[in-house]
């Protein structure tokens, strides 16, 4: 099976994508601050929808999560020893900010039951079904590293799986996970809609409903590695990212799950050309963004508690308000703050107990 050269020797592997990253945790950071736009600013036509739409961008996040795993990983998981080593590995990537997230948040959630703070502290808050309130429990965008856990579980057998398919099984893999993103998602909201179950929508952040974009971005990686493109990639992002603003700003409802399709053609394309959407996320401050989204993303919750407490008490309710529009900013260089000087440093220190207890057990 004839495999792609890799391009890129950093681990983040595709620069384009690892800017595509800060853009997608931004856009569900301004999302979580509409109440506020809201109130303040009057909108009209596409930015309502456009802006409510920002949680959609978690499927982004699982569908880069299945590409870049692929990509990195390939056929290297071909022992127990290999999947140990690399579920050490997701754990020292997630788990310190996240973590940290907690003990941020903790202050402001202190009447949390014990059963779901010890879910959350497990990263399984999101895996049941019969206590879907525990998802966002504590600190709430942290369901989606719930999510996420349970695909790092699977990852290994899922890869070997696909890894060895034909282009041809690639190719239908990839056609029916696109489908079941769509059709899935658009199902459960549809039904609990028109059966006025609001709380039907809750099923959505299931581990087993979203792995099915888990999936896709894997398909798409082993495709990628494979050398073959389905279309003129350069056109192909500039169509794609097209599509997913289109899709994102107009009020079709449930059916805004199609998003998916382009958000998936999107990181294929941005893997595989030079174009100039391409060349400006893989700017050095965008990979540096990039590298820190994940900060972005998980801290925000809390982060915007202790600013609003910190203004209020300092400035007054009033002055406090002054604040908020600045809280997303903020935001960000806090969480690069923490990308270089906690994150990044606590993956390393990790990483290397790891390796040289395995060294010698294995000698």
């Amino acid at each position: 099976m004839k495999l792609r050269q890799q391009q890129f020797p950093t681990r983040a592997g595709i620069p384009a994508l690892t800017g595509l990253r800060f853009l997608a945790a931004f856009y569900v950071v301004i999302s979580h601050g509409l109440p506020w736009v809201r109130q303040h600013i009057k909108l009209s036509g596409l930015l309502i929808p456009l802006l409510g739409n920002g949680p959609l961008a978690v499927a982004l996040f699982f569908l880069l999560s299945g590409f870049l795993l692929s990509f990195t990983y390939k056929d290297n998981l071909s022992s127990t020893g290999s999947f140990v080593t690399f579920w050490v590995a997701r754990l020292a990537r997630i788990y310190p900010v996240y973590l940290l997230s907690l003990l941020l948040a903790l202050p402001f959630q202190l009447q949390l039951a014990f059963s779901a703070r010890l879910a959350v502290l497990t990263t399984t808050q999101a895996w049941n079904p019969f206590h879907q309130e525990w998802a966002g429990a504590w600190n709430y965008p942290a369901w989606s590293l719930s999510v996420e856990t349970f695909f790092y579980v699977l990852f290994p057998l899922l890869q070997r799986g696909i890894f060895r398919l034909s282009n041809k099984g690639l190719l239908i893999l990839i056609a029916f996970t696109a489908l079941a993103c769509v059709v899935g998602h658009t199902a459960i909201q549809s039904i609990g809609e028109r059966y006025d179950f609001p709380a039907g929508s809750r099923f959505i952040v299931l581990p087993l409903v979203r792995l099915p974009e888990f999936v896709l971005g894997m398909s798409l990686g082993n495709h990628f590695l494979r050398g073959t493109n389905f279309l003129n990639c350069i056109y192909l992002t500039y169509i794609s990212a097209t599509a997913a603003l289109i899709l994102l700003s107009f009020p079709i409802g449930s059916w805004v799950s199609l998003v998916v399709l382009p958000f998936a053609a999107l990181i294929y394309g941005l893997a595989s050309s030079r174009s100039t959407l391409s060349v400006f996320l893989s700017a050095r401050i965008m990979v540096l963004l990039g590298g820190a989204s994940y900060s972005v993303y998980l801290l925000q919750a809390p982060f915007r508690d202790w600013v609003r407490t910190i203004a209020v008490y300092a400035l007054g309710n009033k002055a406090a308000a002054l604040v908020t529009p600045l809280t997303p900013l903020l935001l960000v260089i806090f969480s690069i703050v923490v990308f270089k000087r906690f994150e990044e440093p606590l993956r390393k220190l990790i990483k290397g107990w790891w390796t040289p207890s395995r060294s010698s057990t294995q000698a």
